[in-house]
C-alpha cells in the first residue's frame, strides 16, 4: 500500500513537470516564432509608416485578437486595436490592447505596458538590399510583450488595476508613438508604464535592467517583492544606465508618470544589419516574460504606487532659482584692428564661478554669473619705435579678470532636467591687473562687450561653448587692442 502510494505520488509529480515543461516550450516557441517573423526578410526592417511597417502592425493585432484582448483605440468607428496617428506628413499606428481590472475602487487606474516595434527599414547599396533586421531591437521586446500579455490573460481576475498593452510605432524616429498614446489619454490615470526594449541578449549582459526605478517611491522594496524566476538577475537602478539613449518610457516620464525602462542593454549589434533573429538568446527572453508578467501582476494589485519626490518636483516644473559651479578651459586671443602690422595668437586660458539661472518658464531663462578669468594673450614683438612688427616670437600678455555675464537662455522644452539651449546677453569686467613679461603695463580697469553661448543640460550637469566679444578696448594704445575669449564650460547644478 504505502509502496503504490508513494509510486502514485512520483508519477503524478512527474506529469506536472512534464506539464509545466511543456508550457515553458510552448512559451520559449511563441516568443522565437514572434522574434522570426519581425525581423524576417519579408518585414523589409519595419521601417515606420511603410507597408511592412503596416504588415508588423497586423501581426500584432492577429496575436492580440487570438488571445482575447480587448481593443484599446478608438479609429472613429468603433472600439479597435490600431491607434492611429500622424506625424510630419506621416502616418503610424500604434497597437494597443488592454486587460480590465477587477476591483471596483482600482480599476480606473492603469498600468501601461509597451515595446515598439519599428526599426529601421534598408538601404540600397549598389544592386544589394541591406536589411536591417531588428531582432534585439525591438522584435525581442515585442515579443516579451505578446507573451508576458498572454500570461497575464490567464490571470485576468486576478488584476485589480487596468493592464494596457501598447506596441508602440515611430519609436526609432523620435518616440511618436508614445507620444501619440500619452497626448491622447487620461494620463492622470496612467500610474506606471515599463518600456520592454532590446532585451534579447540575456546571455551576454549578465542581468536584465531596470534604468528609472527611481521614479517610484520606495522602488527598491517594491521591486525586491516582485517574484524572479531562476536562472534570471535584475538589476534595478535609480536612474538611467546611459545618458545618451532613450526609449518609450521618456514620453511618460514626461507627463510625470512613474516609468521604467527594461533592457538588457547595447551589447548586440543593435541598429546593424547583424542583428538578426539566430543571435537571440531565447531562453532568457523566456525568464524576462515571466519576470514581466509578475511585475504587472504586482503593481495591478498593490494598494498604492507613489511617484517619487523627484517626479513630483518635474511635474512642478523647474525650480525657480537654480545654483551651480562651473570651470572652463578655453583661449583668449588679442586683436589690433584692421590698421595693425600683425594681431596676436590664441593663447590657453582658463576660468571659475558660480552661476544663479532664473528660470522663467519651461522656455525661457536669465543666467547671471560671476567667474574669475584667467586670460593670457600672445603679444607681437615690438621694434625699438614700439611700433608692432611680424615675427615668429610672441611675448606672454596675462589680464586676470573678474567678468560678471548676465544672458537670456532660450531652451528647448522638453523636460527640466534635459534640454538644449542658446543664450545671449552682455558682460562686464573688472581687470585686477595686465602684465607683459611680468612687468606692468598700460591697461583699461574696466571692460565689457557681448556674451553668447550655446549649451545642453542633463539632470545635475551641463557643458556649453561660450565666446566673449568686447566692445571696449584693452588700454588707450593707438591700436586699440581688444581681448576676445572663447571657453569650452562645465558645470554642476546644486
Amino acid at each position: 500500500m504505502g509502496r503504490r502510494f508513494i509510486f502514485t505520488a512520483l508519477l503524478l509529480s512527474l506529469c506536472t513537470a512534464v506539464s509545466a515543461q511543456e508550457q515553458v516550450s510552448e512559451t520559449r516557441s511563441n516568443l522565437e516564432r514572434h522574434v522570426r517573423t519581425l525581423a524576417s526578410d519579408r518585414m523589409l526592417g519595419r521601417r515606420a509608416g511603410t507597408d511592412q511597417g503596416m504588415l508588423a502592425s497586423s501581426y500584432i493585432v492577429f496575436q492580440f485578437e487570438e488571445m482575447g484582448l480587448r481593443p484599446g483605440a478608438d479609429d472613429g468607428e468603433g472600439k479597435s486595436f490600431m491607434q492611429r496617428f500622424e506625424r510630419y506628413s506621416g502616418r503610424y499606428a500604434n497597437v494597443v490592447g488592454f486587460i480590465p481590472g477587477s476591483d471596483p475602487e482600482l480599476r480606473d487606474e492603469y498600468i501601461v505596458l509597451g515595446a515598439h516595434y519599428d526599426h529601421l527599414g534598408y538601404r540600397l547599396r549598389g544592386r544589394d538590399t541591406v536589411i536591417y533586421h531588428g531582432a534585439d531591437d525591438n522584435a525581442s521586446g515585442t515579443a516579451v510583450l505578446i507573451e508576458a500579455a498572454r500570461k497575464l490573460m490567464e490571470r485576468e481576475g486576478e488584476l485589480k488595476r487596468t493592464v494596457i498593452i501598447a506596441a508602440f510605432d515611430a519609436e526609432e524616429i523620435g518616440l511618436y508613438g508614445s507620444e501619440a498614446m500619452a497626448a491622447n489619454m487620461d494620463i492622470d490615470k496612467v500610474k506606471f508604464m515599463a518600456s520592454i526594449d532590446m532585451v534579447g541578449w540575456l546571455r551576454e549582459a549578465g542581468c536584465l535592467e531596470i534604468e528609472h526605478a527611481g521614479s517610484l517611491a520606495g522602488w527598491q522594496e517594491l521591486f525586491a517583492s516582485i517574484p524572479c524566476p531562476a536562472g534570471l538577475q535584475v538589476k534595478p537602478l535609480s536612474d538611467g544606465g546611459s545618458l545618451f539613449t532613450g526609449s518609450d518610457h521618456d514620453s511618460f516620464t514626461a507627463e510625470s508618470v512613474p516609468a521604467v525602462l527594461l533592457t538588457t542593454g547595447t551589447k548586440s549589434p543593435y541598429h546593424k544589419p547583424e542583428d538578426t533573429a539566430d543571435k537571440i538568446d531565447y531562453e532568457g527572453l523566456e525568464l524576462i516574460t515571466e519576470y514581466v508578467a509578475a511585475m504587472a501582476t504586482e503593481l495591478s494589485e498593490c494598494d498604492r504606487i507613489v511617484p517619487s519626490d523627484k517626479l513630483l518636483r518635474k511635474r512642478e516644473g523647474p525650480r525657480t532659482v537654480e545654483f551651480a559651479v562651473s570651470g572652463s578651459v578655453g583661449s583668449s586671443y588679442m586683436y589690433y584692428g584692421n590698421g595693425a602690422a600683425v594681431n596676436g595668437a590664441p593663447r590657453f586660458s582658463w576660468n571659475a564661478g558660480a552661476f544663479l539661472q532664473f528660470n522663467i518658464n519651461d522656455v525661457f531663462a536669465i543666467r547671471s554669473e560671476v567667474i574669475y578669468n584667467h586670460r593670457t594673450f600672445r603679444y607681437p614683438q615690438q621694434n625699438p619705435s614700439g611700433e608692432l612688427i611680424v615675427t615668429d616670437s610672441f611675448r606672454k600678455m596675462v589680464s586676470p579678470t573678474l567678468t560678471v555675464p548676465v544672458n537670456l537662455l532660450l531652451k528647448t522644452a522638453v523636460d527640466s532636467d534635459y534640454y538644449m539651449y542658446v543664450g545671449v546677453g552682455g558682460y562686464y569686467s573688472y581687470v585686477f591687473d595686465t602684465r607683459l613679461d611680468g612687468e606692468p603695463i598700460p591697461y583699461n580697469r574696466h571692460e565689457g562687450g557681448i556674451s553668447m553661448t550655446v549649451g545642453w543640460n542633463i539632470r545635475h550637469v551641463g557643458a556649453a561653448f561660450t565666446g566673449y566679444y568686447p566692445l571696449s578696448r584693452m588700454s588707450s594704445e593707438i591700436f586699440g587692442k581688444r581681448g576676445f575669449s572663447a571657453f569650452f564650460t562645465m558645470y554642476y547644478k546644486f
